[in-house]
């Protein structure tokens, strides 16, 4: 029996819904997808309900004509400045003569994540990055082994609970559950790193309109996140500013005449586009464009790198970076973050998902497209905890419910 799926990238600059089926083959055919311009967010952080309402309106209804469905909930990426992580570690006892199980993993990740938070902020996820048993460190499939003793060392994502409430109610808000929310630069890494990248050491590196999203990956999970207050619109913001041009105009020029490197432009090759106040169309050369959209590139990925170096993990990242997101288009991004990083670096696209077509395999798809991945392939070393304001005793109970066997 087939399984509807539906994925909802609520980002700064579009929002995008994809509706799929699951089949019993476990594969994905895609139903419908829609991307509408975004509204009522600033930097990934909902400033105005009814206007993200009315936006994640128009993404999923386009979906929803395209499939010739109606959606009742939805796997929603999450992402802003108000998110924060850190690591926790938590032990539990094993019966003696018992392999470890589902039940004990889920235990001992909901012993990690009872961790002392503020009232104001809630849990979004608890991963797990690796396990000890019985002294032995390193370990990353448990299940099956035995020992008397299993620790875990997890990694705590929360988000303030204003934020996730405000996001969570515009959803709402169109008759769509949420069934679950997912940090998006984990959703994005999903799609577009392969398993030797993660094993190697690995950032993806989402390059939003609002945010710039980093998650490192060793060890084949992840490891470390952060998010950055500067996207693909600051880069659209210099053009505006210092050409003098309308935003949208300058989102335009950026587009089908932006480079990373002024020196792969030939010096004579202009551009015309309209000024402010219906005055007449400016000549623009395409060398002093990319000119000034190399000093915000170089900007962001001196940002990255003192983010890497400030983990502790840069030395770490064999595979280097994978840039993705809608920011990562720009021509020459990533042969100039190899020059100032000395790393290797390329773009990231979502590898081939069921019959996802080609043209929806981009690196501004990457969130979206993660998401129907998250959904159709359970992390089983995660837990997600439940609904906010139930006691800590409450959420280990409804886990337990969902995670035994029948």
């Amino acid at each position: 029996m087939s399984e509807l799926i539906t994925a909802i990238d609520v980002g700064t600059t579009k929002i995008c819904a994809f509706i799929a089926e699951r089949t019993d083959e476990n594969t994905i055919h895609l139903l419908g997808s829609g991307c509408k311009r975004s509204r009522g967010l600033r930097r990934g952080v909902v400033v105005n309900i009814a206007a993200a309402t009315e936006a994640i309106a128009d993404a999923v209804e386009s979906a929803e004509e395209e499939a010739g469905v109606t959606i009742e909930e939805a796997h929603v990426g999450i992402v802003g400045g108000h998110i924060s992580f850190e690591s926790s570690r938590a032990a539990i006892t094993i019966p003696r003569n018992r392999p470890i199980d589902w039940p004990a993993v889920n235990r001992v990740l909901a012993e990690a994540q009872a961790i002392p938070i503020t009232a104001d902020r809630d849990i979004i996820h608890v991963i797990a990055r690796t396990f000890t048993i019985d002294g032995q460190e390193g370990v990353q499939e448990p299940i099956g082994m035995h020992g008397r003793r299993l620790e875990v060392d997890a990694y705590i994502v929360t988000g303030a609970r204003t934020a996730i409430n405000n996001l969570k109610k515009c959803v709402e808000n169109n008759g769509i559950v949420v069934k679950s929310l997912v940090l998006e630069p984990l959703a994005s890494g999903d799609a577009v790193l392969s398993t030797e990248e993660k094993e190697a050491g690995v950032a993806v590196v989402d390059i939003g309109g609002g945010t710039t999203d980093i998650a490192i990956y060793l060890n084949g999970t992840v490891w470390h996140t952060t998010i950055l207050q500067i996207g693909g619109n600051h880069f659209t913001k210099d053009l505006a500013t210092i050409l003098h041009t309308p935003y949208p105009i300058a989102e335009k020029l950026k587009i089908r005449h932006g480079h990373a490197l002024p020196e792969y432009i030939p010096d004579n090759e202009t551009v015309n586009a309209p000024g402010f106040g219906g005055k007449p169309n400016q000549i623009y050369s395409r060398q002093y464009i990319a000119e000034i959209l190399s000093a915000r590139a170089e900007e962001l990925l001196i940002f990255i790198q003192r983010e890497i170096t400030r983990s502790g993990y840069g030395d770490l990242l064999s595979a280097g970076l994978v840039l993705t997101g809608g920011g990562a288009r720009l021509p020459g991004l990533d042969i100039l973050g190899q020059e100032l990083l000395g790393v290797p670096v390329r773009i990231g696209s979502p590898a081939p998902l069921g019959d996802i077509p080609r043209h929806l395999l981009t690196p501004e798809n990457a969130c979206g497209v993660g998401l129907l991945l998250q959904a159709t392939q359970e992390n089983l070393y995660e837990t997600k905890p439940v609904s906010s304001g139930a006691s800590f005793s409450a959420k280990l109970a409804q886990w337990m419910r969902n995670l035994l066997p029948g």
